[in-house]
């Protein structure tokens, strides 16, 4: 990509199954769709080294920042190293995580389960768009609010309560530190993003007041011999996410010539992707490109994404410095809770495993929830 970043050399675990295809189901009724036929791709997913930026080094800013801008347009997904944020938080979590996900079946199915967050077992799981089941199980959490807080709404699947198990004591505490942790390297971010686009500084502060941001704890048991994908390929619909891997692969990323990349976990660093209203911003010039899971490694594999979003409120529309009189804005303005909201219940989902993935031509999102 001409910008220096780190590549880097895959070294699997021994007994890792490398499939030449894997079918599953698709939804335009045909028989089998082939999702990944070339699983050993020799390109690359970059790393990212924030850590000169954050100790303020001369030029590190701008130097990043370019670097972060030729990802975004060519990738989408990177490494992200020198965040800051200890080891032993991130061991921490992954920990916890495998603690709830070890739990007896019955005790996890007692966590409550409120739409979009709590608890929900692979057991119980439907697959994507009409294919096969998520073999998936996943604990979310919101924004932990004070108790009464006005902006907690029960009735409300944006705005509810978390549910918390108890049988885990300090897990609560332990999962909210992270989540503000992490929350904090996307704030971090946003003036590597501002150089990036050639935004003035705290231009982007405006989107994230109070952003919408969901911490999940994900759980992928082994599945022996591979005849479909723990998770279908998808993109994700925020600004970015910002992922903590275990010891186990399994992520599947497509890279920019349609091969898909089994990613490796590198300790330390943050799996960091573009999301869809990264696309909308940036007026298709930011990627969201399609990934997903594959645990075909004999163990169970633990992740914990935070999936950062706007402010509910915030009217997403394309940025000043993407569009011009050569290069007009392709996506009408429309508020992140009405996007987020068909995302999930009028549509959305269904769309974003079939349309257009790595590179946003043809418009990804379908002009009928584009602001109307």
């Amino acid at each position: 990509m001409g910008t220096g970043h780190t590549l880097l050399t895959i070294n699997r675990p021994a007994g890792t199954i490398i499939p030449t295809a894997i079918k599953v189901h698709s939804m335009d009724g045909s028989d089998e769709l082939h999702l990944m036929e070339h699983p050993d791709s020799t390109e690359e997913i970059p790393v990212l080294d924030v850590g000169p930026f954050l100790r303020g080094e001369a030029g590190a800013r701008e130097r990043i920042g370019a670097e972060l801008r030729a990802i975004s347009e060519t990738v989408g997904f990177f490494y992200l190293e020198g965040h800051g944020v200890p080891q032993d938080k991130i061991d921490g979590i992954l920990a916890a995580s495998k603690r709830l996900h070890e739990l007896p079946l019955e005790q996890r199915r007692r966590i409550e389960r409120t739409d979009r967050v709590g608890y929900r077992a692979a057991e119980d799981r439907e697959g994507l768009g009409g294919m096969e089941p998520i073999l998936m199980s996943s604990f979310v959490t919101l924004r932990e609010r004070p108790p009464g807080d006005a902006r907690t709404i029960s009735s409300d699947p944006f705005r509810m309560g978390n549910h918390w198990p108890q049988e885990l004591p300090g897990f609560r505490e332990q999962a909210v530190d992270y989540y503000r942790t992490v929350e904090q390297v996307h704030f971090n971010l946003l003036p590597l993003w501002e150089t990036a686009l050639d935004l003035p500084d705290g231009y982007l502060n405006r989107f994230f007041r109070d952003p919408y941001v969901a911490l999940s704890l994900l759980h992928y048991p082994p599945q022996g011999e591979v005849e479909q994908l723990g998770l279908q390929p998808h993109t994700d619909s925020g600004f970015v996410s910002i992922l903590a891997q275990g010891e186990v692969p399994g992520l599947i990323v497509r890279m920019p010539s349609g091969r898909w990349r089994i990613a490796d976990v590198r300790r330390g660093a943050f799996m960091v992707n573009t999301g869809n209203i990264m696309v909308r911003l940036t007026n298709g010039r930011f990627l969201s490109t399609k990934h997903g899971v594959i645990n075909n490694g004999g163990v169970a594999r633990c992740s914990v994404p935070l999936f950062v979003g706007p402010d509910l409120d915030a009217m997403i529309e394309v940025l000043p410095t993407c569009q011009g009189p050569d290069n007009p804005a392709k996506y009408p303005p429309i508020r992140y809770e009405d996007y987020y909201r068909w995302f999930y219940y009028g549509g959305g989902v269904n769309e974003k495993a079939v349309g257009p993935d790595v590179k946003s031509e043809g418009r990804w999102v379908p002009e009928r929830a584009m602001g109307e």
